[in-house]
């Protein structure tokens, strides 16, 4: 069986759509860090996603999201940030699919830059996937947070793991979206 997933520009409803999956405030600021309000304020909410030098994207399936994440210029790097498998598809390994697709839509904006983000050290389930990815910690840049672990990728490595498949996973980009086929739904990655 074939699964196809698209990764896009997240629109305005796309993002709303997203600030419907807190139900806590520690939920939204342990996603979205500092300056996210619960309950949602729509504007406050629009404003405090969408800052300079970040885009952000929605995976889908079947026209329905499935996940979201944003790719921002920070520390000289294409860095993943407010990653999310919105609740009901979580347990099917969808954080592979939406990581690799945001990698080939960095990619294909500048080839050169390397990887980063931020992970909370009580997320292991996360962390666990970003080191199947290749993905290692550093120090942190700038002031450090003592409850997260920064890890990067270099360029080179995220290129060999899009044209490794080692996910059964095949994201091409097309135009302003990324296809990423799947073609085995159930390829046991550990």
């Amino acid at each position: 069986m074939v699964h196809r997933y698209e990764l896009h520009a997240a629109d305005i409803d796309d993002c709303l759509l997203i600030s419907r999956c807190f139900d806590s405030a520690a939920a939204l600021s342990q996603w979205g860090g500092d300056g996210f309000v619960y309950p949602v304020n729509k504007l406050q909410f629009l404003h405090q996603l969408h800052k300079a030098d970040t885009e952000s994207y929605q995976l889908s399936f079947a026209k329905r999201i499935v996940g979201f994440g944003q790719i921002c210029d920070r520390f000289g790097k294409h860095h993943f940030a407010r990653l999310l498998v919105l609740p009901e598809y979580r347990g099917q390994q969808l954080s592979y699919v939406l990581l690799l697709s945001l990698m080939a839509r960095a990619l294909q904006q500048n080839p050169k830059l390397d990887f980063s983000l931020f992970v909370f050290k009580h997320n292991h389930l996360a962390a666990h996937c970003y080191l199947q990815l290749g993905f290692v910690e550093k120090p942190q840049p700038g002031t450090s947070h003592p409850d997260l672990r920064f890890m990067q990728l270099n360029n080179k490595q995220a290129k060999t793991l899009l044209a490794a498949n080692k996910w059964q996973l095949m994201p091409v980009v097309q135009g302003a979206s990324v296809v990423c086929i799947k073609e085995h739904p159930y390829v046991h990655l550990d």
